[in-house]
């Protein structure tokens, strides 16, 4: 991992932190929530310490896995049936604005992808069995959570894999694996608190966003 992405890293704790401040006091005293929070603050205060304000990128980022990459194709194959069945349901049953509960994400960010597909999975379950009753397979949810769940650890072992390349030291490779974890493990945790308040969940997903480093062209040789 090259210091502009550990440096990524941080920025995002820190927001996660700044969240915390604001909305932690939601989440009962001792629950997994408020610890996980208290978690990211306690990182971000070990990495300032262990230096993290000194580095600066310089190396290239190269994201993504084969697994990763499988898992994500493997959750659009779901989601587009989904759609696809969605689809066919608002004209057979004359709901103009069913189908566009389902709209595939144009954007191709497993994040913006991840984040549609708990939004299929919402939306789908309660007209679960109007989904059925259209021929889709009576355990679909569970199938859609499963490429779910598939795409969230391919993504975590990447990201366990780019914390263990950290070229600083043992302490920020440590702190770092160890705020990516809580990270994780708080995107479903947060969305269910505050499922109602549109406007907290878009503070937290912009808190909670992990920018990546853009790839630098190749310089093509001389002629």
């Amino acid at each position: 991992m090259n210091n502009q992405l550990i440096r990524n890293h941080y920025d995002t704790f820190a927001r996660i932190a700044g969240f915390g401040a604001e909305y932690g006091g939601q989440f009962a005293a001792g629950s997994r929530g408020a610890t996980l929070l208290a978690t990211i603050s306690d990182v971000v205060s070990k990495m300032e310490a262990g230096g993290v304000n000194q580095l600066s990128g310089t190396g290239e980022f190269r994201g993504g896995t084969d697994a990763k990459r499988l898992a994500a194709e493997a959750l659009r194959a779901e989601m587009r049936d989904i759609r696809d069945t969605a689809e066919a349901i608002s004209e057979a049953e004359d709901l103009p604005d069913f189908d566009d509960q389902f709209r595939m994400p144009r954007s191709q960010s497993y994040e913006v992808l991840l984040t549609t597909a708990r939004t299929f999975l919402a939306q789908a379950t309660p007209q679960e069995a109007l989904f059925v009753e259209f021929e889709m397979p009576v355990d679909f949810l569970a199938q859609l959570s499963a490429a779910i769940k598939a795409l969230e650890d391919a993504d975590d072992s990447q990201d366990a894999g780019l914390a263990g390349q950290v070229g600083g030291t043992a302490g920020l490779r440590a702190e770092l694996s160890r705020g990516v974890k809580a990270r994780n493990l708080l995107l479903p945790l947060v969305r269910n608190k505050f499922r109602n308040d549109p406007s907290v969940i878009a503070q937290w997903d912009t808190a909670a966003r992990i920018v990546r480093p853009e790839r630098t062209a190749a310089t093509p040789p001389a002629a």
